[in-house]
């Protein structure tokens, strides 16, 4: 969220007013000069707010720091920053080897009415560049948000912000949206899309707009049944956000339902074409934070271990790695600079030691372990385990839901690896070894959680030492892993 993420002048200590819901001042620049701050967690993605002009006028729900009171598409919001700024951004990025991700708003138009009558109190003259009522939906109620006709035809917004619905079964407004976007994407050299609201959208122009994008794309589609979201990836859309495994994580590790995970995971993966390529979060800006919920750091550990090593593309909302705890929009919506981008707090480190292990695994196996559906290998009263990938070089991550107040005890797991491998948990650089029956006897403490990796495999992941004779070589820098290939020569 750009106008929480970081500020240009670089300050930690601005006040951030969430209860007034008002601007706080992040910016594209401010972005630029924090992007170490996100590699270096071991992402390869930036995806920011809405980047086009909104209204300015202050609302009973504040101003529009978020970026989706669209006002005009071809302008950009000058409170991000310039033309200069965005496209700085671009190219700082892409000098990374990283992506630009944007979110986008296609759905509707918006307006400050003031408490007026949405039927006939919208000035359709200031919207850009749907500047006529033609090419709206006529104004009506949503009284059902089931009902999907009526959700994607109806408008959103109320008589203080009027969101007036675009009509995206006319062909002028299709052509119109995809013309822009097109112009965007190759402007700013956009790499990815988010569409917001998607499930408001006429369904029909969802593949249209993804393929006059010609880039990955996914849309938000807030439902927790697995049929609707797996066949919007049957016919509308390659790609759109996971709740019902949200909802499943949220029922394993905020109510202590072990089955519900696994059980989703099963359901997701028989029905949905591809889940490998639906994203997959524990966070976003519309939904309460998990440790609103839960403030309990171990198990946060592991809802964003599931996060980030489950099948599909993770995305973390900014603040989850520094353990922020608020509920329901605003209060979700903090400023990050007071926690001083602390690259030292405890999910920020696991994080980055669970994307060294995702990146690890995938370059082992390029092809086939990033396609692998993850599946249950182990439940007990309180914990789960999954599996990811090939024999020899798969990922197990066990997961438990007892807390930092758990007790330390041992589970065992048969046919995880082969027998007489031993396998190191990259969170703790614990070792245990397979016996000759093909058991592992993995120990548990405090409710954290293990992420089971092969030793012999280790090597050139950052995460891993070799010793020789009295010397220990640390892998995680140029001058280790130098030394470990003359060492493999030798």
């Amino acid at each position: 969220m750009t106008d929480r993420f970081a500020r240009t002048d670089g300050s930690t200590t601005h006040f951030c007013n969430l209860t007034e819901a008002l601007r706080c001042g992040g910016t594209w620049r401010g972005t630029i000069n924090h992007l170490d701050y996100i590699q270096d967690m071991g992402f390869d993605a930036v995806m920011i707010s809405p980047i086009i002009e909104n209204f300015e006028e202050r609302t009973p729900y504040g101003e529009a720091y978020h970026g989706y009171w669209a006002q005009d598409l071809y302008s950009l919001n000058p409170h991000f920053g310039t033309h200069e700024d965005l496209l700085e951004l671009s190219q700082a990025l892409h000098n990374r080897g990283m992506f630009l991700m944007v979110d986008t708003v296609v759905n509707n138009m918006a307006q400050f009415t003031k408490g007026g009558n949405l039927g006939t109190d919208v000035n359709y003259s200031v919207f850009n560049p749907f500047n006529d009522q033609s090419f709206y939906h006529p104004y009506c109620q949503i009284d059902n948000w089931s009902d999907y006709a009526q959700s994607q035809y109806c408008w959103m917004g109320d008589n203080w912000v009027a969101l007036p619905d675009l009509n995206t079964e006319d062909e002028r407004v299709q052509t119109m949206l995809e013309m822009w976007i097109q112009q965007m994407v190759s402007t700013y050299s956009i790499d990815g899309l988010r569409i917001d609201a998607a499930k408001h959208i006429t369904p029909g122009f969802l593949r249209k707009f993804e393929e006059a994008a010609d880039l990955f794309t996914f849309g938000e589609v807030y439902e927790r049944s697995v049929e609707i979201i797996c066949g919007y990836q049957d016919n509308l859309m390659r790609s759109v956000t996971n709740y019902p495994i949200w909802f499943a994580l949220l029922d394993t590790f905020t109510q202590g339902n072990i089955d519900s995970l696994p059980n989703q995971v099963e359901a997701m993966k028989n029905r949905c074409p591809s889940v490998t390529e639906l994203t997959i979060f524990t966070e976003n800006h519309d939904i309460p934070r998990f440790a609103s919920s839960k403030d309990d750091m171990t198990l946060a550990k592991n809802i964003i271990t599931f996060t980030l090593l489950f099948d599909g593309i993770p995305i973390i909302y900014q603040g989850q790695e520094q353990h922020f705890s608020g509920d329901r929009d605003p209060y979700n919506r903090e400023a990050l600079w007071p926690s001083s981008y602390n690259t030292s707090s405890p999910l920020y480190k696991t994080i980055t030691t669970l994307n060294a292990i995702r990146k690890h695994a995938i370059r082992l196996d390029p092809t086939y372990y990033p396609n692998y559906n993850t599946w249950p290998i182990y439940r007990g009263w309180s914990e789960v385990a999954f599996r990811k990938g090939n024999d020899g070089r798969q990922i197990i991550m066990v997961l438990s839901t007892q807390g930092s107040n758990g007790g330390a005890y041992s589970i065992r797991m048969a046919n995880a690896f082969h027998s007489s491998i031993t396998v190191r948990d990259v969170l703790s650089c614990r070792t245990w070894t397979v016996n000759d029956a093909g058991e592992l006897w993995l120990d548990m403490d405090k409710g954290e959680p293990r992420v089971l990796f092969p030793e012999n495999m280790m090597a050139g992941s950052g995460l891993s030492a070799i010793e020789s004779g009295d010397f220990t070589f640390d892998l995680t820098n140029s001058a280790g892993r130098a030394i470990e290939e003359q060492a493999l020569q030798i």
